[in-house]
């Protein structure tokens, strides 16, 4: 069942962040790259059915819709989704949104989507066998999963948690389970068949937005012995009937 005190938690502190830079629709070099690494490694393709869950304002969807991806958005906030459709909308896209737990998804949904994949949202949720078996449950036999999640092992995460004005420890600090030992037991808890893991990435929005920025990560991203100071995870996931 959903936790109902923490979801109004999670509610009130991303509704009362709904004006913050880093919240906003911007399609940046950084929010495309983290979208574009997700079509690559879920193989996100038109004519699938794709539920992304904690779409919040929709940053990272409105790089789906571009692609011509058939998406429904999933967040506890409607407030945030009516922003999400507005910004679709102004762009000439349709989306289907939801505002629902994602521990209740199957309320909503049969088992009907080819993909389910989300960006930086599961170190939020506080149970994730519940998460992933509610997950599981809207899958079609045979679907994949994928999420993007800070690198539990990197410290940036934990100085930028200190020092930026609003965030909190208890909205963040699942980011510790981002790991691919939690992940995959979580996983196969639910009945679900955890895939290899990736890591990628190196720097904040304010460089890699930057120019050539973009190729200096690419270059190192390539280099394996710089694998320990990576900052994104991508963990996999299958249905297998």
């Amino acid at each position: 069942m959903p936790d109902n005190a923490h979801n109004q938690a999670q509610r009130v502190y991303y509704e009362q962040a709904l004006d913050k830079a880093a919240m906003q629709v911007t399609g940046s070099p950084y929010i495309r790259r983290h979208a574009e690494r997700m079509m690559r490694a879920a193989d996100l393709q038109p004519g699938q059915r794709i539920l992304e869950v904690g779409a919040g304002l929709g940053k990272f969807t409105m790089p789906m819709l571009e692609a011509g991806l058939d998406v429904t958005c999933l967040d506890l906030s409607p407030v945030m989704l009516e922003r999400l459709e507005q910004s679709a909308t102004e762009q000439g896209h349709s989306v289907k949104t939801v505002a629902a737990d994602v521990a209740d998804v199957g309320s909503h949904f049969g088992a009907e989507f080819d993909r389910v994949v989300g960006f930086f949202t599961l170190h939020h949720m506080v149970d994730l066998p519940n998460i992933f078996t509610a997950i599981r449950s809207v899958m079609k036999p045979g679907a994949r999963l994928a999420f993007i999640e800070p690198m539990a092992r990197n410290p940036l995460f934990y100085v930028q948690i200190l020092l930026t004005p609003g965030t909190h420890w208890s909205a963040e600090r699942g980011i510790v389970n981002m790991r691919g030992s939690v992940m995959s037991k979580s996983m196969r808890k639910a009945g679900l068949m955890p895939g290899d893991h990736e890591s990628y990435g190196f720097f904040p929005p304010a460089i890699i937005n930057r120019p050539l920025a973009p190729e200096v990560e690419d270059r190192m991203n390539e280099m394996s012995l710089l694998s320990f100071g990576r900052a994104f995870h991508v963990f996999h996931g299958a249905h297998v009937p």
